[in-house]
């Protein structure tokens, strides 16, 4: 098996012990973890574990209010999240149906189109975002110049929009649990994988931000990642936004 970027069979290796591979790095995980508990009277911080949709958020409402936000969300491109931990939740029994999938995809941020639903429409909160629809015009456009009609490259313009949509329930849902003058971070790239029309995500991020009601302190560069699809170097950046006091 191989990732490049999700889970695919390759040629088998004869050469690599892959059960020695895998315990090794069970060991070296454990043995960091132990060297951590030793060293600090505290090692970790009090943690919760939430199942929710992000962009409802609604377990929330059983905490205190928040004063800090670190995450990366998906980003529109044609990667189907799910397949990344297919084997995974097949193996521990997270997935034992396809009822099971489809109830797992309707909870994630539309991000492909693998998990659009014709019920779906998050795409009308961003209709007035010009930033946004503009990006989903010219994907379209591409796809009518290119002559491209399949089922999947068709609903690539309607991804975009059902993306920012759900990015911007997102921040509308998680405005209310934050202290004033809270800070959030989001890491976020940009994208080509749609007919390699860009995609400045942290940009329009940030239009749709500022529309739920957040300061946009800036946009910082994180890394130049290397997209195979358009062997071309991309950014990824911060948005880092705040809630006003």
């Amino acid at each position: 098996m191989a990732f490049g970027p999700e889970v695919y069979a390759t040629k088998a290796k004869t050469d690599v012990d892959v059960l020695y591979s895998f315990y090794s790095t069970v060991v070296r995980m454990k043995t960091d973890l132990a060297e951590i508990q030793r060293s600090q009277p505290t090692p970790f911080p009090p943690y919760q574990v939430a199942l929710d949709d992000a962009r409802l958020l609604s377990l929330l409402y059983q905490q205190e209010q928040i004063g800090i936000v670190i995450t990366s969300p998906p980003y529109p491109n044609e990667k189907d999240y799910t397949r990344t931990t297919r084997l995974e939740t097949v193996l521990l029994g997270y997935l034992k149906s396809k009822s099971d999938l489809r109830q797992l995809k309707e909870g994630l941020l539309r991000s492909n189109t693998r998990n659009v639903f014709v019920k779906d429409d998050d795409d009308r909160y961003v209709a007035d975002i010009a930033s946004v629809q503009a990006v989903a015009r010219e994907i379209e456009a591409k796809r009518i110049e290119l002559g491209k009609t399949s089922g999947f490259e068709q609903l690539y313009h309607r991804v975009t929009t059902l993306y920012f949509g759900g990015m911007y329930r997102h921040f509308a849902s998680l405005m209310p649990h934050l202290r004033p003058g809270a800070r959030c971070a989001y890491v976020v790239g940009d994208q080509q994988s749609f007919f390699r029309v860009h995609i400045a995500t942290a940009q329009l991020l940030a239009d749709v931000a500022l529309k739920a009601g957040f300061k946009v302190e800036g946009i910082e560069t994180w890394r130049n990642r290397f997209a195979s699809a358009t062997q071309r170097h991309i950014e990824e950046n911060v948005l880092i936004l705040r809630k006003p006091e």
